[in-house]
């Protein structure tokens, strides 16, 4: 079982570039906002995130605080206790703690959970379902309704709010099929920033252990 601080590194992120919004003559809906945030994930982002993970399968729930990075299907997202760098189902998880470093693959249907798979798989993972218009800290959202197009897809449901002026991704929530929540809360979101393509290479430090379970 994939131990909750790893587990970041197979969630959602949100992110996005700057774009110019629907113009007056066109007509909003679920599939026009699912388009606008489709045509976001073509540049890279920064931001920093809070990562809640609620389930019946224990009391409470869990929280993560770190920063994440993308750039295509590549990411890096760093925590106080990882630093994960992932590129499609190759993953690396690097644990100054236990001074080791784990290199794994994501079977396909884990790739719901990937930052690099899922922002450039939305149209083909999800359908728009529906829309609703709501305002956070009195700034007005798009709260985007998704359902998956298989029927035993691993998400059954993702929730964005898309910020109205910009439509960039600020909150997420995502239900799986065990009723597991995953909230995420994006702060400090910078879109279209340079990061160095060697942000997203890991070069294991001398003397640290090297798991591969890639097979």
């Amino acid at each position: 079982m994939i131990r909750y601080t790893s587990r970041v590194a197979l969630i959602l992120f949100g992110y996005a570039i700057s774009f110019s919004p629907n113009t007056p003559a066109q007509v909003l809906s679920p599939e026009s906002l699912l388009e606008d945030v489709v045509s976001l994930y073509q540049g890279t982002m920064e931001a920093s995130f809070e990562h809640k993970l609620t389930s019946e399968l224990w009391e409470g729930s869990q929280t993560l605080t770190g920063s994440v990075q993308l750039l295509g299907d590549q990411y890096r997202i760093e925590t106080l206790f990882e630093i994960i760098t992932g590129r499609g189902d190759e993953v690396w998880i690097y644990r100054p703690e236990d001074n080791q470093v784990l290199i794994t693959t994501v079977e396909e249907d884990g790739l719901a959970y990937s930052p690099g798979a899922l922002f450039h798989s939305y149209e083909k993972l999800y359908r728009a379902h529906a829309y609703t218009r709501e305002t956070l800290r009195g700034v007005p959202y798009f709260r985007l309704e998704l359902h998956p197009t298989e029927e035993n897809f691993s998400i059954r449901s993702l929730t964005l709010w898309l910020r109205a002026s910009d439509r960039v991704v600020t909150r997420l929530v995502a239900l799986d099929q065990d009723d597991t929540r995953t909230e995420i809360e994006l702060t400090d979101v910078r879109v279209g920033v340079p990061i160095p393509p060697e942000t997203f290479e890991f070069n294991p430090p001398e003397g640290v252990e090297v798991i591969d379970l890639r097979s």
